[in-house]
């Protein structure tokens, strides 16, 4: 059939139209389909902190359900914690299922299960050998069983001279660029017992070494210890600053003790993670995959309380009653042990829109590895 010369033109126009059209709603789908890699990936590790232990923790600090920055997360699921010999697991097992995709048995660092398991491994050292830079930051002691996870292999976390020998004789990789935790009375008699001092060792395998925080910011390769608890965003935020130099980018790990066995200490430590959270969000950008999520949960319950008097009064006069311990505060009792339930895990950033429903702790791993675009 053929068109009169006005009617081509008019339809060259509605087709040119229609394509344009085509093109503004293609090109967004385009966009979204298309896979986002993270440049870095920060792993927040609540130790202990489970579902409950945050809730009671944002009632308590803010007087009102679902305060905390890490509730706002735009992605969330529930993860499995059992180790492959318990139900509930240790920090050991459970950090090593994060870190490196394996369930393993209980006080088992990174190491498979059973007599003469092979070495696992890690996230960061994985990293490690792809270049980018690490970092470990606790507010326990640097060798205990999270950060241990992170970086060395041992078939009982009990073996402290043998983790502190592995932050300087990696299996994969050159190490971790930065560590900072406490430890340093052990480190100090480990090294001296094998005839030599922190100081040396840590300095020629190329660290500065002390047990000032603010060392992090003058070198790229730190090792802090300390005995003593620290200010903990200034020294986060140190730590991203200087592992962000490093075009390829970085992983950092970030353990914040959340036991209730002291249950004012633990709820804090809760806040102050949450707190962390939120400012190191902004400050790592949006090419970073921020993850949270906890090894365990643990026995406390909100089992008491009434709306519009402050949580914190409640529990305070409760505590101070006769005979009163955390066991059998009527506010928020506390059973003082690990807890075999789910833990949540949130996400945001790059890669965050895999941590859905129901899953085991060995997904994060791979998690944190398609968001950095390794699988």
């Amino acid at each position: 059939m053929t068109y009169p010369p006005t009617s081509r033109t008019r339809l060259r126009k509605v087709a040119a139209l229609l394509a344009g059209m085509v093109a503004l709603v293609s090109a967004p789908l385009a966009a979204k389909q298309e896979p986002q890699r993270a440049r870095n990936v920060i792993l927040f590790l609540g130790d202990a902190g489970g579902l409950s232990t945050l809730n009671a923790a944002g009632i308590l600090a803010h007087d009102k359900p679902q305060s905390l920055y890490i509730q706002s997360m735009p992605h969330i699921g529930l993860s499995d914690t059992s180790s492959t010999d318990r139900w509930v697991t240790d920090s050991a097992a459970g950090m090593t299922a994060i870190m490196t995709g394996r369930k393993t048995g209980n006080g088992v660092v990174s190491m498979a299960p059973g007599p003469g398991g092979a070495p696992l491994k890690t996230l960061l050292e994985y990293a490690e050998e792809r270049g980018l830079s690490t970092g470990v930051v606790t507010n326990m002691k640097i060798w205990d069983a999270t950060p241990a996870a992170c970086y060395a292999h041992a078939a009982s976390r009990k073996s402290k001279d043998e983790i502190f020998a592995q932050m300087l004789r990696p299996r994969f990789g050159n190490g971790v660029d930065i560590l900072l935790g406490k430890g340093k009375a052990d480190a100090l008699a480990s090294f001296s017992a094998r005839g030599t001092s922190a100081q040396q060792a840590f300095t020629g395998a190329g660290y500065r070494f002390g047990d000032d925080p603010a060392l992090i910011g003058s070198a790229s390769r730190a090792v802090v210890l300390r005995d003593e608890d620290y200010a903990p965003l200034p020294a986060v935020s140190a730590t991203v600053k200087q592992l962000a130099r490093n075009p390829k980018g970085y992983f950092l790990m970030v353990e914040w003790d959340m036991h209730t066995d002291d249950p004012q200490a633990g709820l804090r430590h809760v806040i102050e993670m949450d707190d962390m959270i939120r400012q190191i969000s902004a400050q790592a950008g949006k090419d970073t995959l921020i993850l949270f999520t906890a090894d365990h949960s643990f026995g406390l319950r909100l089992m008491g309380g009434k709306r519009g008097t402050p949580l914190q009064a409640q529990f305070d006069a409760e505590a101070t009653k006769p005979g009163a311990t955390p066991a059998n505060n009527a506010v928020i009792p506390v059973d003082d042990g690990h807890s075999g339930e789910e833990v949540i895990a949130a996400a945001s950033g790059p890669g965050a829109e895999r941590v859905r429903g129901f899953f085991p702790n060995t997904q994060l791993f791979d998690v944190m590895l398609e968001a950095f675009g390794w699988r």
